[in-house]
């Protein structure tokens, strides 16, 4: 899904994030390079195996995808994402663009809701003296494509 945004156009947002690598005294390597343009071109988010198979042909092994996407997000250039099922999958993280997803139980499908509602609720706790607020909301459902295919009683056999 586009963003609406010039800042977050494909290259835009890859040279932020490669620029926020040299900030934090991190090698631009060609592996890292290559991930972080699959990410800024295509909304994800994608498990380090998806993208390690995006790579196709890029010579790096699946053990540095997940290091460079773990060390990618504590840095805060990738945002991890959490969907419950013992996968986690990153997108490209462009800080002020927040956003949440709906998951498909079935299929598995991902979607963005691209709005936070949750604002509200971080106000009142910035107002209670929390700070470095952060949350989480994924919503979880069944596709319209995966509702189609299961198979519904009749409403008038009984």
């Amino acid at each position: 899904m586009p963003h609406c945004c010039a800042q977050h156009a494909p290259d835009n947002a890859l040279a932020n994030a490669l620029e926020q690598l040299r900030a934090h005294e991190m090698r631009v390597t060609e592996p890292r390079k290559a991930m972080l343009g699959i990410l800024t071109r295509e909304h994800g988010p994608f498990s380090a195996e998806e993208l390690h198979h995006k790579l196709k042909g890029k010579s790096c092994d699946v053990v540095t995808v997940y290091r460079s996407l773990q060390a990618m997000e504590e840095i805060g250039v990738v945002r991890r994402c959490d969907f419950g099922d013992n996968t986690y999958r990153y997108e490209i993280n462009h800080g002020d663009h927040h956003h949440h997803h709906i998951v498909c139980r079935t299929c598995r499908s991902v979607q963005v809701l691209d709005l936070c509602a949750v604002g509200k609720l971080e106000r009142i706790a910035r107002e209670m003296g929390y700070e470095n607020i952060t949350h989480t909301l994924e919503i979880f459902g069944t596709c319209p494509k995966c509702a189609k295919k299961q198979v519904r009683p009749d409403k008038h056999a009984a």
